[in-house]
């Protein structure tokens, strides 16, 4: 059987990871300064975290206004030094550094996304406007959604840059393990214990190997002495580890405010299929990729970035909606699929297939990719497939899947069952699966004797099928829930 995306990680990947998260989320550095005129610092006392926070702003002057939020170990004033200028003359600039980051004071406390919601309308309400336009970057565009579905009321247009801490945190973490693979000839020796306990926050790591489970690591977050603990109290540390606990399956298709979400194609710490998920939940957005950019357009691309945002600033709300009509990137899932285009893969391998069809059959391929595609029915053996964006839909069985290794972003699958599944671990992600009876089931047989697995979940047997799952959901006979974490799968087992 071919080995999964999201399983098992050792020791020495976790000091690569430690290393490699350490090398991205340094504060990038610029030669741009503004004049003293065109820009104003002071520090406040916030009341959220209980300590002194660095303001900036710019473009006072201006009537409405723009708040940025930067992510995870950077500054306001790197990841916004070419951004400021440009947004104020048109804009009132409000941007910081956030509690525990730069210049604002660095403390034991819970610097979790919903602290971070309730320290940012602090700020903006001091600044007496009503409603403004939101973009964050990586976890600040993470805390940017999460503050976006707190207030909807309050922010007009919302922009979010390579956002990080969507996908579940084993997802993520799988991710950023390849990263570090792809990575270690060019990196130094590891950088010691802080680092490697953001790598631990992340992974998820940290609960094992103390038998914690999630209940447990929220109270390590909410107890400053089990932060100090476990964690060591650092700023950094808590953020990762907090981030890497929120879950957005329950939120991300409320949210109706105009998204433009913005992408570095080549961005290897916030995966693409992370901008896909995304694109294919948010009720009214346009999804941009970046050609050539990492995690940091802003930096790596900056014409096309700064076109793209000149494009989120400037217009009617009329012509903004034009723009995400045009950059729409989920697939029409109201209109049936007549089509009657039959295809295959066999024996082959970087297979693309888009667009309408009645029936694709995958054997024995890798590296198949089924983007933007509308099916109905879909047949998947000993093979390796991603697919993006896809609609299947089918009065019987919408999906077969037999000894493969499937990754899905963004799809939505109906039918009897949705997908039936055989020594298939799956990773899925922003997906909905639906059906009148069992949306998921496993056909595998029950084993002659039981084998004890030696993995890290309990009661995990050789012969039982773990799908991953990411802010996904399922509505079947049996169950109407969110999935957002792994789930094991017994021999013939559906739901």
């Amino acid at each position: 059987m071919l080995k999964a995306r999201f399983y098992r990680v050792d020791g020495h990947q976790f000091i690569w990871m430690a290393t490699l998260i350490f090398l991205i989320f340094l504060p990038v550095s610029s030669s741009y300064v503004l004049a003293d005129d065109e820009r104003e610092e002071y520090f406040i006392d916030e009341p959220v975290f209980g300590g002194k926070s660095r303001i900036i702003e710019a473009g006072r002057d201006n009537k409405d206004l723009i708040v940025l939020v930067h992510g995870l170990g950077d500054r306001a004033a790197d990841t916004w030094a070419e951004t400021i200028p440009l947004l104020a003359e048109h804009y009132h600039v409000l941007t910081f550094d956030l509690p525990g980051f730069g210049q604002s004071t660095k403390s034991n406390q819970l610097y979790s996304p919903d602290n971070y919601v309730a320290f940012i309308q602090y700020v903006v309400r001091q600044s007496g406007h009503e409603n403004f336009l939101l973009v964050g970057h990586s976890m600040g565009g993470n805390i940017a959604l999460r503050y976006t579905a707190t207030y909807p009321d309050k922010v007009k247009r919302l922009m979010l840059v390579d956002t990080a801490g969507v996908l579940h945190r084993i997802t993520f973490a799988n991710n950023l393990t390849h990263v570090g693979l792809k990575f270690l000839p060019k990196m130094k020796s590891p950088q010691g214990d802080g680092l490697r306990s953001i790598a631990d926050a992340l992974l998820g790591e940290l609960a094992r190997r103390h038998n914690i489970i999630e209940p447990g690591e929220k109270m390590i977050l909410n107890e400053p002495g089990l932060r100090e603990k476990l964690l060591g109290g650092n700023p950094s540390t808590i953020a990762a580890y907090a981030m890497s606990m929120t879950d957005f399956s329950g939120i991300l298709s409320s949210i109706k405010t105009p998204t433009l979400i913005l992408w570095g194609e080549n961005d290897e710490v916030t995966p693409l299929r992370t901008a896909r998920v995304l694109a294919t939940n948010l009720q009214n957005s346009g999804l941009v990729i970046i050609g050539g950019a990492g995690h940091m357009p802003m930096f790596e691309k900056p014409q096309e970035y700064n076109w793209w945002l000149m494009k989120f600033i400037t217009g009617t709300e009329t012509e903004f909606n034009q723009i995400l009509e045009q950059q729409k990137y989920k697939i029409d899932t109201q209109q049936p699929i007549s089509s009657k285009r039959i295809a295959s893969c066999k024996n082959n391998s970087q297979t693309l297939f888009r667009g309408d069809y009645r029936l694709i059959t995958i054997e024995n391929c890798r590296g198949v990719e089924i983007e933007s595609a509308r099916i109905q029915s879909l047949t998947i053996r000993n093979s390796q497939v991603t697919l993006n964006n896809c609609f299947i839909k089918s009065p019987g069985k919408a999906v077969l899947a037999v000894n493969s290794d499937i990754q899905m972003n963004g799809c939505t699958v109906a039918g009897q069952p949705a997908i039936e599944f055989k020594k298939t671990p799956m990773d899925i992600a922003g997906s909905w699966l639906y059906s009148n009876g069992a949306a998921l089931k496993n056909t595998d047989s029950p084993p002659t004797e039981k084998i004890p697995h030696p993995g890290p979940i309990p009661g995990f047997k050789e012969n039982d099928t773990t799908l991953m799952f990411s802010v996904s959901h399922l509505n079947s006979k049996y169950y109407n829930k969110k999935l957002h974490g792994p789930v094991i799968f017994l021999p013939e087992q559906a739901w």
